[in-house]
């Protein structure tokens, strides 16, 4: 497998990365656990070929905000771009009830606006620099619609945590945002709740951690859990596996995807 992503040095108003995804029909392996990203994407498959056996969409799709593993089945010479958005993309693009695509995918012909990029990838059958840019720039031409302030402020405050604690509160309580505000504004412009979205950065901070094999106490003190119970069960929460048998059964993303070259616009 083959994974290029394309970052952007200076914040980009919708789009979080981009990344390009090809594969070794002769060593890939055909099936992928992935946790929980944070992200919602647009999926497009080049070729317009249907690329992923359990997912029901003909030339790709758009994918909403997961608070579960997926195990996803990709057919031979699988080859596709994900644009992956900010967590409050989904509202921003299509003004959409975000909690509806929670743990869901949507056919990305189901959208004008999707449809539309659909014909920017007819009769692709290769991506380079100056197209992803081309995608970009249109995708940066659509409306968007305004996100609250105290969802991009919580955002914000969670990137900028070293090791982020469990608590809501006590990220909130430095940044002056109101709980009930964020509640209910946090969710309905990204599909998660406030906790929800905490804790899968912090799953995903803890893999990182993983996969040079840690003295688990080190993790324990550094995410602020209780104690080891505490750490394995919301890590099975969220992964479905206790983390030993994450890096047993080599089933963290650093053993599942090779090292991606990245692009910096």
């Amino acid at each position: 497998m083959k994974i290029q992503i394309f970052k952007y040095k200076k914040p980009h108003p919708i789009i979080h990365e981009i990344r390009l995804v090809q594969s070794d029909n002769k060593t890939d392996s055909l099936t992928h656990f992935v946790p929980p990203f944070g992200n919602p994407e647009l999926l497009f498959y080049i070729n317009n070929e249907r690329q992923i056996k359990n997912a029901p969409c003909e030339k790709g799709l758009i994918k909403g905000q997961y608070t579960i593993a997926q195990k996803i089945d990709f057919k031979p010479n699988y080859h596709f771009l994900s644009v992956s958005l900010h967590p409050f993309g989904l509202k921003q693009l299509f003004n959409l009830n975000t909690s509806d695509f929670t743990n869901a995918v949507v056919d990305i012909e189901n959208h004008p606006m999707t449809t539309f990029l659909l014909t920017l990838f007819q009769d692709k059958k290769e991506i380079d620099t100056s197209f992803i840019e081309q995608l970009a720039q249109e995708i940066s031409s659509f409306p968007l619609n305004p996100i609250s302030s105290v969802t991009k402020h919580y955002i914000s405050a969670i990137k900028e945590q070293k090791d982020i604690s469990h608590s809501v509160q006590g990220i909130i309580k430095e940044k002056g945002i109101g709980l009930r505000t964020l509640q209910r504004k946090f969710k309905k412009e990204t599909g998660l709740t406030p906790k929800e979205y905490l804790s899968i950065i912090r799953m995903n901070r803890i893999e990182q951690r993983l996969k040079d094999k840690p003295n688990v106490f080190e993790l324990i003190s550094d995410f602020d859990f209780t104690d080891q119970s505490h750490f394995i069960r919301e890590v099975k929460q969220w992964r479905n596996y206790a983390p030993n048998e994450l890096i047993k059964k080599k089933l963290l993303l650093s053993d599942q995807l090779p090292m991606p070259d990245f692009i910096h616009f």
